[in-house]
């Protein structure tokens, strides 16, 4: 698990679109998909449901998202300090 893949699972979350995410970030509609299914594998549940149109995330999908904001946010504030007491 990477943080790319993290950025890569909130936005398909919050688009409900894996080609929107993927234009987000300059990278193939394939390639995101390639990354979430990843990630899910690395987790060993499903995060979206696929079959719905828009997707939408599973009841652990919606769980990880949560998480996943929350690391990313500690992540920005850790580089902040460090920057700061530099």
């Amino acid at each position: 698990m990477n943080l790319n893949q993290l950025k890569y699972f909130i936005s398909v979350a919050e688009y409900q679109s894996f080609t929107k995410a993927a234009n987000q970030y300059y990278i193939s509609q394939t390639a995101i998909t390639q990354q979430i299914q990843t990630l899910e594998n690395t987790i060993g549940t499903p995060l979206i449901d696929r079959t719905t149109r828009p997707i939408s995330l599973t009841p652990s999908g919606k769980t990880f998202l949560i998480e996943s904001k929350s690391i990313l946010r500690h992540m920005e504030t850790a580089v902040t300090r460090t920057l700061e007491a530099s």
